[in-house]
């Protein structure tokens, strides 16, 4: 078959985190509820996950990545860059690209990650 090479910046699991995630209003900076979802894919520079909630591409949410009950979530924004809906069902899998996240968080996501993988 044929072997596709990788082109993202970032290493990538694919484990289950749950995240909370709440779309953040640009206007009024209005906070909704949070919604928890599985995250399936999860790398440094963002995550994909499955919802029935939809989102529309260059939405921009907040999001709590939680790792274990030992450690606090990592808080930072995200945007959703792609969603594709399976079709008959309503569920739907966006792929978010975080856009405010602190150099520790991204330490913290990429430690996770490597740990993992090797």
């Amino acid at each position: 078959m044929y072997k596709i090479p990788e082109t993202r910046k970032h290493v990538r699991i694919e484990k289950p985190y749950i995240t909370r995630f709440n779309v953040k209003s640009s206007e009024q900076m209005i906070f909704n509820d949070w919604d928890m979802v599985a995250v399936i894919n999860l790398s440094a520079g963002g995550l994909f996950f499955y919802a029935k909630k939809n989102l529309e591409v260059g939405t921009i949410l907040d999001l709590k990545i939680g790792f274990s009950l030992s450690n606090p979530s990592i808080i930072c924004n995200g945007k959703v860059i792609r969603a594709k809906r399976h079709l008959d069902t309503s569920i739907i899998g966006f792929a978010i690209e975080f856009t405010q996240i602190t150099e520790h968080a991204r330490k913290a996501i990429n430690n996770t990650v490597e740990e993992i993988v090797e």
